[in-house]
């Protein structure tokens, strides 16, 4: 499983399938100290059935460079319903990044255009974005240096969220699932200052 810290808000999302790290620039000083190494991730649920969630859409669509800006959109329309729009900012760049991967992973299952599902969740301060694709190549973070022109697409995943991660999955036409997890305080509680997101895991 891996978490991160969080610095301030950023004020960039990213693009569409061919530039969905576009804002790496701005999150540079946001990553960790970068080596350039290849670090594999192991397998880690994100802990909840997502059937569960009281607040929950999913959305199909293909692994076509179209589905970047699409999943974008329909995430901050959802947020925004469910009174969580504060987040909109930061779970924009996460969602296009994911999609993003999802839709090169699948490109070597072309001239078929493969399926990539987009989950999005919420309950309580907590919000889960999951993304589900038909390849077979498991996520691998890479650490950059500061000059490097792309490749940050975890990286940037673990900067803006409060958790991240992957699994295996056996729904119908898809073989793995990347997911993204905010926790942001409750209504109850004293807000922290802006773009401060407490690191808390839901139950």
């Amino acid at each position: 499983m891996s978490s991160s810290r969080r610095a301030h808000t950023p004020s960039a999302h990213t693009g569409g399938a061919e530039g969905g790290t576009g804002a790496w620039q701005e999150t540079v000083a946001r990553l960790p100290e970068p080596g350039i190494t290849q670090v594999p991730v192991p397998p880690s649920h994100h802990g909840h059935d997502l059937e569960r969630w009281p607040l929950r859409n999913a959305l199909t669509l293909g692994a076509l460079e179209g589905a970047v800006p699409s999943a974008r959109g329909h995430l901050r329309q959802l947020l925004w319903e469910w009174g969580q729009a504060e987040l909109a900012q930061d779970a924009g760049v996460v969602v296009s990044e994911l999609v993003t991967n999802a839709v090169r992973a699948s490109a070597e299952l072309r001239p078929a255009v493969a399926p990539v599902l987009v989950w999005l969740g919420s309950y309580s301060h907590y919000v889960l974005v999951a993304v589900a694709d038909a390849s077979p190549r498991r996520p691998i973070r890479l650490d950059l240096g500061p000059d490097a022109e792309g490749g940050r697409g975890l990286a940037v995943v673990e900067a803006y969220s409060s958790r991240w991660g992957w699994h295996p999955t056996n729904m119908v036409g898809l073989v793995k699932v990347v997911w993204a997890e905010w926790c942001l305080p409750s209504k109850a509680e004293q807000r922290p200052a802006p773009g401060r997101l407490d690191r808390c895991h839901a139950i």
